[in-house]
């Protein structure tokens, strides 16, 4: 690639700056990950609080559904244990005509990112004739766990043929590259920029590499790879900004790096969630009644964000990335803008975990003695101990569950609640201390309307009324999840006969 040049990227100061809302206002929108957790809070943000023209959802086919059954899923997301027949675009549906003129600004693109040419030339020109000007791109692959070619595939390859496509977009205003401040844990303090320093020269070399490399071979360079990266995610995330800055810093985009994003705070309703990765798996033996003791430093510092705090830091940066003029320079490449969305202030620790959770246990006793019921040791002895606890029991719940007839699946549900806790230790032993004053400048930048609509500020938020609704949270997420299951037991043709 060339070397773009610009010596200065700041906010335009010499037009009047729109707000947020103007911004978003009739705007053509282009979104991936849309079906993914912190995609659909954006996606009913966007319709909700914003008259924008439309939104196209780039989606995969999955599971033998098409683009348009897959999006009916998304808007049938059942949202909440304490309004079961609510979901997570109640809101908009109860508005005049059904939230119907709503719901139809969203069209599906089928999306393929295992080919060149990731949309139909149809598709393509109908991107063209609309005129896009907002590009989010949210999705993502976070199995900790993936082989390294997997993570690059999904995490920097597909993301760089979004950007090729956008190229193509001439009205593209501004773009923002969802990351995570995890893309390099292997620094203590990290700031608002591309570490370039990549092994092997770069994710290109390494893919080469593994061309001519066995199975074998590969697992066993595996951990040289990714050196002091705890895992496969972090490392192609790394690489995706890197590539980002290589090959399209001429673009006007943008990279935001939340942490862990957890549940709702406020919206779409108060403890929404929708996954059971990280902080939300981790407490499901909790809701069941059982203790859990977790592996790490119990005076390391949790980062961790709410999703519709997230959503809303976004939609922030997509307007404030817009405002940005970047001056052409031939003495110096075009530094593309980070933006680290973690706070020094209003954090707590792994040690305070247990109280905070107790806080939403439904029960006296619950909110007692609740805070005994998860905790962080740094004793490896202690937490086996306890994992063996566990999964004794499991196994003797599961045999009175088959003597009795009814499904035994206390020990597989505990194996992953431990393998999940296993694959994200390494962030409950560190600690990280950043830079955020791009975040920071842009809350101050903020117009006072604004700010209601996309309250942000983690150092102004109440932990524990955030915590009040954290366990219920996830033992409705664990009801829809049942639920879901059951479904398509129901739907699925009957297989006597059939060895599985």
């Amino acid at each position: 690639m060339g070397d773009f040049g610009v010596l200065n990227v700041s906010p335009v100061d010499d037009v009047r700056v729109k707000s947020v809302r103007e911004f978003y206002k009739d705007s053509t929108i282009l979104l991936t990950g849309g079906t993914g957790f912190i995609g659909k809070v954006l996606l009913e943000k966007l319709l909700r609080c914003f008259e924008v023209k439309t939104v196209f959802l780039l989606i995969r086919p999955k599971r033998n559904k098409t683009v348009d059954e897959r999006l009916d899923e998304v808007f049938e997301d059942v949202v909440s244990l304490w309004l079961p027949n609510a979901n997570i675009f109640d809101a908009i549906k109860t508005s005049p005509n059904g939230g119907k003129p709503l719901l139809a600004k969203v069209i599906p693109i089928e999306v393929n990112f295992q080919s060149d040419v990731v949309v139909s030339t149809a598709d393509y020109h109908r991107l063209l004739a609309a005129q896009v000007e907002v590009v989010f791109n949210v999705m993502a692959s976070v199995k900790f766990n993936e082989d390294i070619e997997t993570a690059i595939d999904t995490n920097v390859l597909s993301s760089r043929k979004l950007f090729l496509l956008a190229q193509q977009l001439p009205h593209i205003q501004t773009i923002v590259h969802v990351s995570t401040f995890y893309s390099n844990c292997h620094r203590s303090h990290i700031e608002e920029r591309i570490y370039e320093d990549l092994p092997f020269g770069g994710f290109e070399n390494i893919l080469a590499l593994f061309r001519y490399l066995t199975p074998e071979e590969k697992d066993r360079l595996k951990p040289i790879i990714l050196g002091p990266m705890p895992n496969s995610y972090t490392f192609s995330k790394r690489c995706a900004e890197v590539m980002i800055q290589q090959q399209f810093a001429q673009l006007p985009i943008a990279i935001f790096r939340p942490p862990i994003v957890t549940s709702a705070y406020r919206e779409p309703t108060p403890g929404w969630v929708n996954n059971f990765n990280g902080p939300a798996g981790m407490v499901v033996p909790v809701i069941r009644g059982q203790v859990y003791w977790c592996y790490g430093a119990d005076d390391a510092t949790v980062h961790m964000v709410p999703v519709d705090y997230c959503v809303n830091a976004l939609l922030a940066v997509g307007w404030d990335n817009s405002q940005r003029k970047r001056k052409i320079k031939t003495t110096t490449r075009e530094v593309v803008p980070v933006y680290n969305y973690a706070f020094r202030d209003n954090v707590f620790r792994n040690r305070d975990a247990g109280a905070l959770l107790a806080i939403g246990i439904d029960s006296i006793l619950g909110r007692i003695f609740g805070r005994y019921t998860i905790h962080i040791t740094s004793s490896t002895f202690m937490r086996k101990l306890f994992i063996n606890w566990l999964l004794l029991q499991a196994c003797v719940a599961d045999i009175f569950n088959k003597l009795t007839g009814k499904k035994a699946k206390n020990y597989e549900t505990i194996k992953r609640v431990v393998a999940l806790e296993d694959s994200t230790s390494y962030f409950r032993c560190h600690s990280w201390t950043a830079e955020n004053g791009n975040v920071r400048k842009l809350w101050d930048r903020l117009p006072a309307d604004d700010r209601q609509l996309l309250p942000f500020d983690v150092e102004t938020l109440d932990w524990k009324d955030y915590f009040k609704f954290f366990v219920s949270g996830v033992a409705a997420a664990l009801k829809r999840q049942s639920a879901a299951r059951q479904r398509i037991r129901q739907q699925t043709p009957s297989n006597v006969g059939k060895r599985v």
